[in-house]
């Protein structure tokens, strides 16, 4: 008899328990979950490369914070792919049937508004996936800076000419760069942002008289050399050449490049 009433009492805690979990879960439901997963699913790659690129992912397609809002935004900038590296917090309201015609209303759903936590990592979200968390107080959607354009402009390929043929006849490399800086054009502004674009890499070479320049950014290298006769070309080689493990993107590069035909 004793032993009954102990599980009997056990069996109480265990359901006083799970009410307990219940009632104490942050707000969200099966709609809002599935929100948040595919968010989160859908911004882990390509890897973005800061905690604002996250967010400005995890926005896209979403154009009323009433609906989907970033409210926190961490950035936790680490070499290790196993470590945590940004930390999104999301918002997402649905509405249930509170913005449904009469007509349409099979049953009735409640509003409800909902936070996630998604901890991402090189490889994409950590764990199971986002976590319901209660809303930050008084949290209000971020809206993450813009990003710079990158690229070379257009106008670099005629200034490497120009600058390369006016150059004078012994000069060093610090020469070189310095005169590149000072004289080639400046970089445009984005015309939806507002911003310019970042500034593209510079780097030079020079030997016996030979002179190799780049200008690298975006995935483009704009590569330029003036040779010992006086030969002077710039020009853009195939990227399968300027890649990481071929001949890559350098001062250097670029007079090696020269002697060597595009591939077919």
């Amino acid at each position: 008899m004793k032993s009954l009433g102990v599980a009997l009492l056990l069996l109480l805690a265990a359901v006083l328990g799970a009410v307990g979990v219940y009632v104490i879960r942050p707000d969200g439901n099966s709609d809002t979950d599935k929100t948040a997963e595919k968010v989160a699913a859908r911004i882990g790659y390509p890897v973005p490369r800061d905690a604002n690129a996250y967010a400005r992912a995890a926005l896209e397609g979403h154009t009323d914070p009433k609906y989907f809002a970033v409210v926190e935004i961490t950035d936790s900038p680490t070499d290790d792919p196993q470590k945590v590296r940004a930390t999104l917090v999301f918002r997402i309201y649905d509405p249930g049937t509170s913005e449904s015609p009469p007509s349409f209303r099979l049953w009735e759903e409640d509003p409800v508004t909902a936070c996630y936590r998604a901890d991402f990592n090189y490889y994409g979200v950590l764990g199971s996936g986002p976590e319901r968390v209660r809303c930050p107080e008084n949290a209000r959607p971020i809206t993450p800076p813009p990003v710079q354009k990158t690229g070379v402009p257009d106008t670099y390929l005629e200034a490497f000419k120009q600058i390369l043929t006016e150059l004078p006849p012994t000069v060093t490399q610090d020469e070189v760069l310095a005169t590149l800086h000072t004289r080639l054009p400046p970089v445009p502004v984005d015309e939806q942002t507002k911003l310019p674009w970042a500034e593209p890499r510079l780097d030079a070479f020079v030997k016996d008289g030979q002179i190799g320049v780049i200008a690298a950014g975006g995935g483009s290298c704009l590569n330029g050399v003036r040779l010992a006769d006086g030969t002077v070309a710039a020009w853009y080689p195939p990227r399968v050449q300027t890649q990481p493990g071929e001949y890559g993107c350098s001062g250097e590069s670029a007079l090696a490049l020269y002697k060597v035909p595009p591939p077919h």
